[in-house]
């Protein structure tokens, strides 16, 4: 369990060498096409959000699963704008960072390292509740991960950093993930109890992600009929990719529930309850 929450925070950290794509040329064109992969990840969210993460947190919590969900999304709502999380999804001309470029660099880098320390702390607690959950929920991270870092360090190289600084300090902000994903290893195994509720609160986060953080970016930029219907498009398609791997991992919360059920009828067969009721 823990080589994969190992292998997932280093997969997760490897986007941050997006900004390698900067040093070649035309590589401006990749800023164009950032919005449809924002809004898969819009869909990658939300997919794992209500087809795996929500039910698996009321498996385990039952209906309060839902107040974590709640506390999740105002929690980060408030921790975002606490610290400014600049990420930047609407924000990419180069008027945008005229007023005040260089203080943002710093804070991009203390938002981004904050930001990929709770993205490897979610990505471990949803492991160890189950492996294909967690490997869905790495799915989305890193579907959303990777504009961001391109948006991230694009801002870096307007706030005055040239492109090998800007790299380095962007990988170096990445590696917060590991130190998270390894945190929250060592007190879900110290504390079991803890892995339901983190589970909800996740889902809040990854609600609030999609609908407060990067749709209102979206609506910005899809003015046009045309461009509304690909984002539409893409944000279904973020959705059936995360549906598609669940489903090709075998992995059911119906089939566990039945499972769940003949585990507790053979129990009690065990004590004899059942051949008592069958006297009857």
């Amino acid at each position: 369990m823990l080589t994969k929450i190992i292998l997932a925070s280093l997969l997760e950290m490897t986007v941050a060498f997006v900004g390698l794509l900067f040093f070649f040329k035309n590589s401006d064109r990749l800023l164009k096409h950032t919005n449809i992969m924002l809004s898969l990840a819009v869909g990658a969210f939300l997919g794992v959000v209500f087809l795996d993460l929500l039910p698996e947190a009321v498996e385990m919590v039952g209906d309060s699963a839902f107040i974590y969900v709640l506390v999740g999304f105002l929690g980060f709502l408030i921790l975002s704008r606490t610290l400014f999380w600049y990420h930047h999804h609407h924000n990419q001309s180069e008027g945008s960072h005229e007023a005040h470029p260089h203080p943002r660099g710093p804070m991009v880098l203390i938002g981004d390292a904050v930001h990929n320390f709770i993205d490897g702390a979610l990505i471990a607690f949803s492991f160890m509740a189950d492996p294909t959950l967690g490997i869905v929920t790495t799915l989305a991270v890193l579907l959303h991960e990777f504009p961001q870092e391109i948006a991230d360090f694009f801002v870096l190289i307007s706030s005055g950093y040239s492109k090998k600084r800007a790299l380095t300090l962007n990988v170096l902000s990445s590696s917060t993930t590991l130190v998270g994903a390894l945190l929250a290893y060592a007190v879900g195994t110290g504390f079991q109890g803890i892995i339901g509720p983190a589970l909800a609160i996740t889902a809040g986060n990854f609600i609030y992600i999609a609908a407060s953080d990067i749709l209102p970016g979206l609506s910005s930029d899809g003015k046009s009929r045309n461009k509304t219907l690909k984002q539409i498009l893409a944000i279904l398609i973020g959705i059936f990719i995360i549906f598609f791997a669940i489903k090709l991992s075998g992995h059911s919360h119906s089939d566990e529930d039945v499972h769940h059920e003949s585990e507790t009828a053979e129990y009690h067969l065990g004590d004899g309850h059942l051949d008592e009721d069958s006297d009857h």
